[in-house]
């Protein structure tokens, strides 16, 4: 007995060392993260500061030709801002559960906006988003979060849609839910891939030779979770004339 309660004893003392050593080593994971994401975030953002005064003609007046170049490179900078704040956020809610704060939104009024500051990014391909709302009342919702899964989705659209082509935007509602339906065209997700969508850095982009972390969609399907939603997938490619892909958000009212 006694020589068991030695090994318990001896036993506890290394759990303890392991588990301080894993706290350890957490803590030093989230600090290079948090000040990798700052150092990475620090020359986009100065970037993008000289880009505007160059855009606005402070150092002297451009060209046309010049100012398309530019415009190209501001949306390549405002999709690096977006990528960064994606991987701050995931790792963010891999440490805790999202805390919701939930207020009554205009769920239009930020589609609306979101589209806006989207555009951008899709005029670089030539690709228009086209948005259809139906349902015009207030939800419970948590903005921040809400929009930060808009911009994923829509992005994703724009990533896969063929140039000058059409992503589709409409928001409905039945009884109990709203939809929020994002239509892309040209690109299709094959019946095996659409269960895999969701997973943690898992991504199709490679195919197509887009820049993609599959982190946007797995933050996405947790932030629709936690708001007691789901995302839906809709895939097709048997009519060659009619390929497309829709993610589908409901949320309850």
């Amino acid at each position: 007995i006694v020589d068991r309660e030695k090994m318990i004893v001896e036993y506890q003392n290394d759990l303890n060392k392991k588990i301080e050593a894993l706290k350890e080593i957490e803590q030093l994971k989230e600090d290079f993260v948090t000040t990798l994401t700052h150092d990475l975030k620090v020359p986009i953002l100065a970037e993008k500061n000289m880009l505007n005064f160059l855009l606005e003609n402070k150092f002297g007046e451009l060209n046309n030709r010049q100012k398309e170049a530019l415009s190209y490179l501001k949306n390549s900078n405002k999709e690096l801002v977006e990528l960064v704040e994606i991987i701050l956020e995931t790792y963010k809610l891999n440490e805790t559960k999202i805390d919701l704060h939930k207020e009554e939104l205009d769920v239009k009024r930020l589609l609306e906006n979101t589209i806006e500051e989207m555009k951008p990014i899709s005029d670089t391909d030539s690709i228009s988003l086209n948005f259809h709302p139906q349902f015009l009342e207030k939800v419970q919702l948590d903005e921040f979060y809400i929009k930060r899964v808009f911009k994923n989705l829509i992005l994703n659209a724009i990533s896969f849609s063929e140039s000058c082509s059409n992503v589709d935007i409409t928001l409905t509602d039945d009884e109990k839910n709203i939809y929020i339906k994002i239509t892309n065209y040209g690109k299709s997700i094959k019946k095996e891939e659409i269960d895999h969508v969701f997973d943690k850095y898992y991504t199709t982009a490679k195919k197509f030779r887009k820049v993609g972390t599959g982190l946007g969609l797995y933050l996405s399907n947790r932030i629709i979770k936690a708001h007691n939603g789901k995302i839906l997938i809709e895939s097709s490619k048997d009519n060659p004339s009619n390929i497309f892909t829709t993610f589908i958000i409901c949320l309850p009212k």
